[in-house]
């Protein structure tokens, strides 16, 4: 759902509901954290696939029709420690671009 922009796409995907953030080889860690993308000078980001095993396709966990977030700063994977977001959102800074799934 992005009828309010970036913020109504809602909390990382995690069907779990109890793990907490993590890089993407992490065993513990939400279905949602993919990691960082690195972006050009000119604003432009580009990659070519993500496997992950925790983000289905098909089935009743499947990702279609849910969105992908970019956040402002880098993610600290719920490794740095120290700040209160570390564990939930990696400390990513605010939303500046989404897409839905599909």
């Amino acid at each position: 759902d992005t009828t309010n922009g970036c913020m109504s796409t809602g909390p990382h995907y995690n069907p779990a509901g109890s793990q907490e953030h993590g890089a993407p080889e992490d065993e513990v860690r939400h279905a949602g954290d993919l990691g960082n993308i690195t972006v050009g000078e000119d604003g432009t980001a580009s990659f070519t696939s993500i496997t992950d095993k925790q983000i289905p396709l098909t089935g009743s966990q499947s990702i279609i029709g849910r969105a992908v977030v970019v956040h402002a700063d880098p993610d600290d994977l719920g490794k740095v420690g120290g700040h209160e977001l570390s564990k939930s959102t990696g400390n990513a800074g605010g939303r500046i671009a989404c897409g839905i799934i599909g």
